[in-house]
């Protein structure tokens, strides 16, 4: 790829062109480095010159790097840019798992269902990242997952582990021996979250949107329905806080 062909991939940055072309854009090192270390494949990628040197040694001659000084860049993809390095990468496929169960990794998973903010998805899969998931699944309605906001909030812990997409026809598959698939959410049959015990069985954890939560067919496919208690007067958390803390509490505790 030549240096005007690398300008123009770049030029303008419009996220639905880059989506259509079946392309992500990466902002900055870490995002490349999750990227790369999971095996992406690299159209090619911007730099300032003081990261020249080692965006070349990453590479490694298997993408092309081209170097602009810090204005130009900005100036190049239509908006202040301040973290080094921009990288072009193509999107990997999504699976979804075989009705048994295949392609769901061992240990706990996060469930997302019309999740439509990406500063929340990539809030909940940097999470889900931290306290222990081995996957995460997208329900009808997610946000992209690897739009830009998306992956600079999950800090490129979208690409790091397996991304699964699952319908309602599909969620059995995350329920079975040793495994449980729990909703957050709020109804009658509902039971606060440190009350409940995983019997040492793995936890799929299933949320909904952030203003009227899981769609009453998801609960209803679920073993469990669990509330996060809260002080009295307060009607809700926000989905990224809500699920952070049903993590930590659920994926805290080993599967035996």
């Amino acid at each position: 790829m030549s240096g005007p062909e690398i300008l123009g991939l770049f030029s303008g940055l419009r996220e639905r062109d880059y989506a259509a072309r079946g392309l992500m854009v990466l902002e900055g090192r870490i995002l490349l480095d999750k990227a790369l270390d999971a095996g992406l494949s690299m159209e090619a990628a911007l730099c300032v010159p003081a990261d020249h040197a080692a965006l070349e040694a990453r590479a490694a001659g298997a993408f092309p790097v081209l170097t602009l000084p810090a204005p130009d860049l900005s100036e190049l993809v239509g908006f202040g840019f301040h973290r080094g390095v921009l990288a072009v990468a193509r999107r990997p496929e999504i699976p979804a798992p075989g009705a048994d169960g295949a392609g769901i990794p061992d240990g706990h998973a996060l469930v997302l269902w019309n999740v439509t903010d990406p500063e929340n998805l990539g809030l909940l899969s940097r999470s889900a990242a931290a306290l222990g998931a081995a996957a995460v699944a997208l329900g009808p309605g997610c946000a992209d997952p690897f739009s830009r906001k998306a992956l600079r909030t999950s800090m490129g812990n979208l690409l790091a582990r397996p991304l699964l997409r699952v319908d309602l026809a599909g969620l059995g598959a995350f329920r079975g021996p040793g495994r449980a698939l729990v909703a957050a959410a709020l109804g009658p049959r509902s039971r606060e979250l440190r009350g409940f015990d995983p019997a040492g069985r793995a936890i799929a954890l299933a949320l909904g949107n952030e203003g009227y939560g899981l769609p009453d067919e998801v609960v209803g496919a679920c073993d469990e329905a669990l509330v996060v208690p809260m002080a009295s007067g307060v009607d809700s958390l926000n989905v990224a806080a809500a699920g952070a803390i049903m993590m930590w509490e659920l994926f805290g505790k080993d599967p035996a």
